[in-house]
Order: C-alpha cells, then structure tokens, then sequence
C-alpha cells in the first residue's frame, strides 16, 4: 500500500472519529460542555475569517501599485521577446508562436 493511500486511510478514519466525538459533545454532553463545544465551534470560524480577512488586507497593503505591475509585465515581455528572437526554446509556447 502506497504513502498516499495510508494518509488517506488515517485522514478518512480521523475524520470519522472526530465527526462522532462532536456529535456525541454537541448532543449527548451535558449541557456546559455542549455549550463550551458550542463557545469553541464559533471561536473557530469566526477566527478563520479573520485570519483570512487579515491576510488579504495585509496582500493587498503589501502589493506594488497597478502601474509598477504593468511596467513589469512589459520589461518581462520585452526580455522574453529577446529571449525568442536568440532561439531560446520555451516549452510551454505553442508552436503558434503565441504566449
């Protein structure tokens, strides 16, 4: 059995388990650790969105301007224009010659 298969496996049954173990603490619990599930189940998502939130503001803050990302697409045209007219090859060009 290969590598990715056994993660698979364990990634598959530890899903279950931890599918049944919320859903046992979420229903069967007594009421203060359902509640605390419930506390710590909002705390997850609402921080995930902040943490994702945070980290396109911070890509955004930390991104050049529009104009200095179209000065570098034309110095990268240009240099690849050399490159092709000096026979480099380029696999991934389709022999239409586009790019």
């Amino acid at each position: 059995m290969d590598k990715d298969r056994v993660a698979g496996g364990i990634l598959l049954s530890l899903a279950l388990s931890m599918g049944v173990l919320y859903t046992y603490l979420l229903f069967l619990a007594p009421d203060p650790v359902s509640i605390l599930v419930l506390k710590l189940t909002a705390l997850g998502v609402v921080g995930s969105f902040l943490i994702i939130m945070g980290w396109i503001g911070f890509a955004l803050l930390t991104s050049p301007p529009h104009k200095r990302v179209l000065e570098i697409e034309r110095r990268l045209a240009e240099e690849f224009k050399k490159l092709k007219e000096r026979g480099y090859p380029f696999p991934w060009v389709d022999a239409g010659g586009g790019g």
